[in-house]
């Protein structure tokens, strides 16, 4: 038995890798199928489809993923987090043209997945180097657009259709263009939060203290903002 004392643990990690090359190309294959089955779609089929309902923050959603199988204590996460919780949770989010997901906090990381439709721009103020940035979502590879991208916890974040808008970024001004038909033009994404999203978290942002903070980025802000 002496010599088997060092093969459990490499055993051990080798289960672990396995089970997260399952999960992944799960995952992957899922989000493929996903993708072709959503061509063509109009905006109420979308909804009807994934049973989407408003969101708090802007556009439409729908829970599609809770992992109850392992629940983290609130003594075991960082004090940023007021409830214990799952490891993670995952949503469909439906952006259509004309609106906006507004700028909002939470203290996990959230990976944006882009499923269908047009680009979206995820629009970032982080509070520790006081910088914002825009991230654009899309099938475009060659132009800079994501399949996917992660919001570090406990910025603040929003976004909005990037076709809404035209944006200069180095001067902070935004330009909204004409409108368009919301059956036609919208955006299809996911959303993983982890650990997992839990509403007593959710911190809508206030206009005027935004501005205080980050007079740079006023003209987002007031896109991404109500009024008060």
């Amino acid at each position: 038995m002496e010599g088997m004392e060092g093969i459990g643990p490499r055993l051990r990690t080798y289960e672990v890798s396995m089970d997260s090359f399952v999960f992944l190309s799960r995952y992957i294959f899922s989000s493929l199928n996903l993708i072709a089955f959503l061509g063509g779609m109009g905006i109420q089929e979308l909804r009807d489809s994934f049973n989407l309902k408003p969101n708090p923050e802007g556009g439409e959603y729908a829970e599609s993923f809770r992992d109850d199988a392992i629940v983290l204590r609130k003594e075991t996460l960082p004090s940023r987090f007021k409830v214990g919780r799952p490891v993670c949770t995952a949503i469909y989010f439906l952006l259509p043209t004309g609106s906006v997901s507004k700028l909002h906090r939470i203290p996990s990381a959230e990976v944006w997945h882009f499923y269908d439709g047009e680009p979206l721009t995820v629009f970032e103020l982080n509070g520790e180097t006081n910088a914002m940035k825009h991230t654009v979502l899309g099938r475009d590879i060659a132009a800079g657009q994501l399949p996917q991208y992660v919001v570090p916890p406990n910025v603040w974040f929003g976004a909005y259709p990037t076709s809404d808008y035209r944006v200069d970024v180095a001067s902070a001004a935004v330009e909204k263009l004409p409108d368009r038909s919301k059956e036609d033009h919208y955006s299809f994404v996911g959303c993983t939060v982890a650990p997992a999203f839990e509403f007593v978290d959710f911190e809508l942002a206030k206009r005027s203290e935004l501005v205080s903070s980050f007079p740079q980025a006023k003209a987002f802000i007031e896109l991404l903002t109500d009024a008060e």
